[in-house]
């Protein structure tokens, strides 16, 4: 798995992997006990190179998960991990953080009705539609308790699209800053509060 990026900013350790190896190079790196209970070849794939990910950021830092699935660690330390085809993204900071990474595409715009609110996005594109839904991803995993409507509870500022920059956002009386970057074809969005 070729590391692709490292990024320390904004009180963070990003670390971002190409995904390009088979799930048998992963049982071989990683103890395959954590998928055992796991059908999906896929999800199994995610999970290892997850942790192989993670045993490179910081050799000493072991995921459980809290009562509404959310990765923890322990120690004074926050993380979120997040995972398209192409990429595995892991975040790891002394603020709470939540990280998305997703390839701009179709699927986004084709369904952006159901969690954007359109009067105040004009000039939806793929792009926009997708970064809208990654930085949306990322208050669900930075809030860690569920039961979260994306159209009615987060509701994302107006911006233009940058190849890096950052997106305000307003979700349950609060405003959060995300930070983005395109990486490819995908667009990776972090906060960190």
């Amino acid at each position: 798995m070729p590391l692709f990026k490292n990024i320390k900013e904004n009180n963070c350790l990003i670390g971002i992997w190409e995904l390009s190896e088979s799930l048998g190079h992963f049982k071989k790196k990683y103890s395959t006990s954590v998928v055992e209970k796991i059908n999906s070849n896929k999800r199994k794939k995610e999970i290892l190179a997850s942790r192989i990910l993670l045993k490179e950021m910081n050799p000493n830092i072991k995921i459980t998960h809290n009562k509404y699935g959310a990765p923890t660690v322990g120690n004074g330390k926050f993380i979120s991990i997040s995972h398209s085809k192409r990429f595995i993204t892991i975040i790891l900071s002394s603020n709470k953080v939540g990280i998305d990474v997703q390839e701009a595409n179709f699927k986004s715009l084709k369904v952006a009705s159901k969690f954007i609110d359109l009067t105040k996005h004009d000039s939806l594109s793929e792009d926009k539609a997708t970064l809208i839904w990654s930085c949306k991803e990322c208050i669900y995993k930075w809030h860690q308790k569920g039961s979260i409507s994306f159209l009615n509870d987060i509701k994302i500022q107006p911006f233009e699209i940058r190849k890096k920059g950052e997106i305000k956002a307003d979700f349950k009386n609060q405003e959060l800053t995300l930070f983005y970057r395109k990486l490819q074809k995908h667009f990776l969005v972090y906060v960190c509060k």
